[in-house]
């Protein structure tokens, strides 16, 4: 199959990335629809429907401009998904002007004034007003996206919800585009010259075994799959939500093996297993397309925070030594807080994601807790200033402690007296308050609000005001 020879709009390689820019949340009316009913199936136009098949045939700038001027004379949002894709095809004025009034005109949002925002706004407003593009969008993507690289297409093929479809978007690499590390080589913490104290690193214990994945490596790879404690565990970390996840590669009689699939959802990480193709989204832990849809993947605890703090607390802790150059190349230096500066500089997303209300900053770093029946997110920040808190979660008490970086919740659903915060003692596996009385850790997360608000849309925040 024939690969285009794309020019990006605006988005770098999620991992490579030099930088981006979006627009501001932009409200646009919802696309009608009944109220508790699926969106109706899309009617292709004749005509439209023709154009965008010609797309993929001969993915010309023509072709492309053809295409949105046929969408843009339907009049029906159903076919904003289709122009959303196609804006990444081409960065030739007249094409891209075809294509941004389409969108103007059939959602109803002013074109953005910035050439690179009108990508994130529309497929922002496409997260935000699901539209059913219709049965035959899948095949059109998958196939449009297989000439970008060739794997997309059959991961593409895997998911059955056009809607679902729409939301996965192309992250600016290919399937393994982003290297991760296998089997890493980890050294003793007293052997690391190479970290500093104040810089962050992801902490983990499994079965009496710590191990520290530092930031300066994992924003580059953003995957390890690793053996900790003689657990098969993945370690991936979704540099454009600030997300990490400790994941058991176990499922079933399988210990799986995890890529980077080059797809997000949500400007979140899609992964993908090497033994059955099915995709997994890198917040949840949920496989949404393959032969293990619907599967979630068991987690250990994680902790954010500082490297001094961590080692103070595990002196015994191993750490992943710098990546070899005879495997990996000099591609990074692996300095801290290279890896994402310009993105983590501003407040711009770079992909499409749904639209945070902003009690918080979509790039507020928050301290997540799921329960399953209510879920929670703390401003990390906040709290660092506050203090410990006991806060409650869907009726159920829970203390939060900062760490340096981070925070870890505790169940104090059955504790008596709480007594002063600031006297406990918090710990890996408990907190010790000051009669005590010990309450166990709770296992949870840290996310940038937008990414988590995507996943969990129904969840509380703190501080509320």
């Amino acid at each position: 199959m024939r690969r285009l020879a794309v020019l990006v709009l605006l988005l770098a390689a999620c991992g490579d990335a030099a930088g981006g820019t979006s627009a501001p949340a932009t409200t646009a009316p919802a696309v009608t629809t009944t109220v508790g009913a699926p969106p109706p199936t899309a009617a292709p136009a004749p005509e439209a429907a023709e154009a965008v098949a010609q797309v993929v045939e001969d993915p010309s700038v023509l072709t492309v401009a053809a295409a949105a001027a046929a969408i843009h004379d339907t009049g029906d949002p159903r076919w904003v998904p289709y122009l959303v894709d196609m804006l990444r095809l081409t960065g030739d004025e007249q094409a891209f002007a075809a294509m941004r009034n389409a969108l103007a005109d059939l959602t109803g949002v002013p074109p953005p004034e910035e050439f690179g925002d009108v990508y994130t706004v529309y497929g922002g407003w496409m997260y935000d007003n699901p539209v059913d593009p219709g049965a035959e969008y899948v095949e059109w993507k998958a196939r449009l996206y297989g000439l970008i690289d060739g794997p997309f297409e059959e991961l593409i093929l895997q998911i059955d919800d056009p809607v679902l479809a729409s939301r996965v978007q192309w992250g600016g690499v290919a399937r393994g585009g982003i290297p991760e590390l296998n089997n890493p080589t980890v050294i003793d913490a007293d052997e690391a010259s190479y970290m500093q104290p104040d810089e962050l690193t992801f902490g983990a214990e499994v079965n009496g075994e710590a191990r520290s994945y530092p930031h300066r490596i994992l924003d580059h790879h953003e995957l390890a799959n690793d053996t900790l404690g003689g657990e098969p565990v993945a370690l991936v970390d979704c540099t454009l939500c600030r997300t990490g996840v400790l994941y058991s590669r176990r499922v079933g009689d399988q210990v799986l093996q995890f890529q980077t699939s080059g797809l997000l959802i949500n400007s979140n990480k899609i992964m993908v297993d090497v033994a059955t193709e099915s995709l997994w989204e890198q917040l949840t832990g949920v496989a949404i397309a393959g032969p293990l849809e619907g599967t979630e993947l068991d987690r250990f605890f994680l902790t954010v925070t500082t490297w001094g703090d961590w080692v103070a607390e595990n002196p015994g802790s191993g750490v992943l030594a710098i990546p070899d150059e005879g495997i990996y190349g000099a591609r990074y230096s692996y300095a801290p807080g290279e890896a994402y500066e310009a993105y983590y500089a501003g407040d711009e997303l770079w992909f499409p994601a749904f639209d945070a209300p902003d009690v918080l900053r979509a790039k507020e770093e928050v301290a997540t807790l799921d329960l399953g029946e209510a879920q929670l997110a703390v401003s990390v920040a906040a709290l660092v200033e506050a203090g410990p808190q006991l806060l409650d979660v869907g009726g159920r008490p829970v203390v939060a402690v900062p760490t340096d970086g981070g925070a870890r919740f505790y169940d104090a659903a059955d504790a008596g007296d709480i007594g002063d915060l600031a006297a406990a003692t918090a710990g890996p596996e408990a907190v010790a308050l000051a009669s005590g009385e010990q309450l166990p850790r709770l296992q949870s997360g840290q996310s940038f609000w937008f990414a988590w608000y995507g996943a969990f849309p129904d969840t509380a925040w703190w501080p509320e005001g």
